[in-house]
């Protein structure tokens, strides 16, 4: 059974803040759009995460392969690695895609509590930015981050097909 509830349901369940509300209710906007920055901080420190230990295995995959001479440990760890790059990366974008869900809910509510305040600035900020329809007007920031993880795949794929290649060539010597 679907939830029907609405944001402005749950959010105003004892219903509509009168005026003597107006101080509490700007107190929460205030701790409300404070955790969705918190979250951008949070997005980017994953972010930056994945593109570190991404760039880190694919640079010791580089230097394996660099070497002509395969050990056998070597050729053994070279397939994991590449593997092991590849989880992360879709490990990466299911994070990505839960931030995007996350951000989404935290902007209903802030929209929700916006339209009990005089200015609707997130509102009316989103409506200068063509309501995202407009790619020349903005284009989200979450599709072009979701192709990161993609790009880091595609090249530990490219990794797993090398090192496949590697194990055939090291045991046909």
């Amino acid at each position: 059974m679907k939830n029907t509830k609405s944001v402005d349901d749950v959010l105003f369940r004892n219903g509509e803040p009168g005026p003597g509300h107006a101080e509490a209710l700007l107190a929460q906007y205030r701790l409300f759009v404070e955790t969705s920055e918190a979250l951008v901080v949070r997005r980017q420190g994953v972010n930056t995460f994945f593109l570190s230990v991404n760039s880190i295995v694919l640079a010791a995959a580089g230097l394996l392969l660099r070497d002509d001479s395969f050990s056998d440990l070597e050729s053994i760890a070279l397939p994991f690695l590449s593997i092991g790059g590849a989880v992360l990366c879709v490990v990466w974008w299911r994070l990505i895609s839960s931030f995007q869900q996350l951000s989404k809910g935290k902007f209903d509510v802030i929209h929700a509590l916006e339209r009990r305040l005089p200015a609707q600035i997130f509102a009316a900020e989103w409506v200068a930015l063509g309501c995202g329809k407009d790619p020349k007007k903005y284009r989200p920031f979450t599709k072009i981050e979701k192709a990161t993880p993609w790009v880091f795949g595609v090249l530990h794929g490219l990794l797993v097909i090398a090192s496949i290649y590697v194990l055939v060539g090291c045991n046909f010597q």
